[in-house]
């Protein structure tokens, strides 16, 4: 068993050595300008160790000033995610979509992840309240009846913001909308590169996507990304 341990903690040192080389090597292709070549390499950091706000944020910039307009403002999405309060991935978001000609997104008071985390934290106040209650004979009730309202406070906004996770972004040119999922009729309507979509529906090697100002119909996967990953 402390053998295995052993050659776990090795794999582990080893492939966190391996993440660090990439994102290093990520970060000087960014400095030369050589933003494709940094793109791809964020990329393999996130394969290799998971999302995290900034390597999220050095891959939209990448992306950004490669000319990807539609997947850096995916990204600056996801680091918002992950970094609500940070001023330097919202402007830089701001710039973007501006550039791309896309509405600015209301400002939100808390993401989905720290929702969650005060959710827990409310459920173990209230445990605690319960157990000192019980101990003491005083105090838990009110204790308790607090934190329960901030629970439900928290699962309320959790199901208000449940439609962000069909939230997507437009990640190619001029995407053509069809009234049904086939490509041989004409388009409806097309797709800003950037623009913000709602996917509704998956049927076979198509999306049924919603452009938020009551026009829906079927796109190409590969012309649209979740911003919460699947």
């Amino acid at each position: 068993m402390e053998k295995l341990r052993l050659i776990l903690t090795v794999v582990a040192l080893l492939a966190a050595a391996e993440a660090r080389a990439d994102f290093d090597q990520a970060n000087a292709a960014f400095a030369e300008k050589r933003y494709a070549e940094a793109a791809s390499g964020y990329q393999a950091v996130i394969r290799e160790r998971g999302y995290s706000a900034p390597v999220l944020f050095n891959l939209a910039n990448a992306y950004y000033l490669d000319g990807n307009l539609g997947r850096a403002i995916l990204n600056y999405e996801r680091a918002q995610l992950l970094a609500p309060c940070a001023a330097d991935i919202a402007g830089n978001l701001n710039v973007v979509r501006r550039k791309a000609g896309i509405p600015e997104k209301p400002a939100q008071w808390l993401s989905t992840d720290a929702l969650s985390c005060l959710g827990s934290l409310a459920a173990v106040l209230i445990a605690s309240g319960l157990v000192f209650q019980q101990v003491t004979g005083r105090g838990g009730l009110a204790w308790v009846v607090a934190t329960g309202v901030v629970l439900l406070a928290v699962m309320v906004a959790l199901l208000l913001r449940h439609p962000e996770r069909d939230r997507a972004i437009v990640v190619a040119k001029g995407v053509p909308v069809y009234i049904a999922p086939v490509t041989v009729t004409q388009p409806l309507f097309t797709l800003t590169e950037g623009q913000p979509v709602s996917i509704r529906k998956i049927n076979g090697d198509f999306l049924l996507v919603d452009d938020g100002n009551s026009r829906r119909g079927w796109v190409t996967p590969a012309a649209v990304e979740r911003v919460t990953p699947m």
